[in-house]
């Protein structure tokens, strides 16, 4: 039985390859917490990719507006075209979402 979680990807490589996953597709984990809920979101992602994959496909989960909320990493809002490997995020890392209050 496969569990809804598991990931499967396809890759295509030389029979001289050693590796078993090329750095560029290695992929990691990352939890997105929301402070009003709690809630809390897996993404798969690879650690090249743009967090912008990540972002968008959170808004449209959680069908909210991309500009009203903020991504923070360490303290740090994230920029669309992070990547995992820039930031130097881990397996597992958190990112927390900001609902942006308006007002003034």
């Amino acid at each position: 039985m496969v569990s809804s979680s598991t990931t499967i990807s396809a890759s295509y490589s030389s029979k001289r390859s050693r590796s078993p996953e090329p750095a560029a597709q290695k992929k990691i984990t990352l939890k997105v917490k929301t402070q009003q809920d709690g809630g809390e979101d897996v993404y798969k992602i690879g650690k090249n990719a743009h967090l912008k994959k990540l972002m968008d496909a959170y808004c449209v989960k959680r069908n909210i507006e991309r500009k009203t909320i903020r991504f923070i990493y360490n303290g740090k809002e994230l920029k669309p075209r992070n990547t995992p490997a820039q930031l130097n995020m881990e397996e597992d890392d958190l990112i927390d979402i900001v609902t942006d209050q308006g007002g003034g």
